[in-house]
């Protein structure tokens, strides 16, 4: 019996794979492709499918030759159809403060509560009330 059952198994995760394997992929061209560089790190590339993704981003060197202040700046876009028809859509920017995508579909954080938004500014408007820790708290 379990002779069996372990070779069911086998046999199952060998069908499985061979599904996997038996995926067609087609060749999709590229209708259009750009790329521009220069020695000074400034740059622009973009790229059409003929499936309809798009992708473009340029970017530069920002603060080039102060080695310790250099970073790289880049902004861009892509989209394409989802598996859905839906269209997706992204836009970026990276930077010396991380990346920032935007797009419908990216999930954002609900609004703060007004009444929290006013009760951390109050908080912060009186600095003088905040009090020191208790000595029998500090150093726990």
């Amino acid at each position: 019996m379990k002779l069996f059952v372990a070779l069911s198994a086998v046999l199952a995760v060998a069908a499985a794979v061979g599904d996997y394997h038996a995926v067609e992929h087609k060749h999709i061209p590229i209708v259009h492709s750009e790329l521009l560089q220069s020695n000074d790190g400034q740059f622009k590339y973009g790229y059409e499918s003929a499936n309809g993704i798009v992708v473009q981003e340029e970017g530069h060197v920002k603060n080039l030759g102060s080695k310790d202040q250099e970073t790289n700046v880049a902004h861009g876009s892509y989209s394409y159809v989802d598996p859905h028809g839906v269209p997706v859509s992204v836009s970026y920017t990276a930077d010396e403060n991380g990346f920032h995508a935007h797009g419908s579909h990216i999930p954002t954080p609900p609004p703060l509560p007004i009444e929290l938004v006013e009760a951390y500014a109050k908080v912060g408007s009186h600095p003088e009330a905040h009090h020191e820790e208790p000595e029998v708290y500090k150093g726990h």
